[in-house]
């Protein structure tokens, strides 16, 4: 009787070496390559957009990364407006226009940024049937954001 053992035949996939945030190009700058066994994981492609937040020493799943213009629903209308700072790009929002009961969810597209100094203004998307009186709401102050936390 014979039996020869031998390791699985692997292949390089990547890993986070950072917290990468939804948003950011996924690349060889913010990942590491290591070994994992055939089949696994699905291969993926550098240069992608994380579309969701993406943490240290988890693997670079294919369904993590994509076009940035994936993050937005088809259709829907992004308007500027203050955001919390810890927004990030692809968080869930909910807007509370005040005075009313309505409540709008959205996506974050464009974060308010960093700078203490800055404007604090970032971008959300709402769905079309709701466009129109969440600008308007913005335009007249009495919309509060909400950002889902993890």
């Amino acid at each position: 009787m014979w039996i020869e053992i031998r390791p699985a035949p692997t292949t390089l996939h990547a890993f986070a070496i950072e917290d990468i945030a939804a948003g950011t190009v996924v690349d060889h700058t913010n990942t590491e390559t290591r070994p994992m066994p055939i089949g696994s994981l699905t291969p993926i492609e550098f240069g992608q957009t994380a579309l969701r937040p993406i943490h240290a020493g988890d693997p670079i799943l294919a369904t993590d990364i994509g076009d940035s213009q994936e993050q937005v629903p088809s259709n829907w209308w992004a308007i500027e407006l203050s955001l919390p700072r810890s927004a990030q790009a692809g968080d869930s929002a909910r807007l509370v226009l005040l005075d009313g009961s309505d409540v709008v969810d959205g996506v974050v597209v464009t974060p308010a940024g960093e700078d203490p100094l800055g404007s604090g203004l970032g971008t959300i998307a709402v769905p079309p049937d709701s466009a129109g009186e969440v600008a308007r709401a913005v335009a007249e102050g009495r919309a509060a954001v909400m950002i889902a936390s993890g």
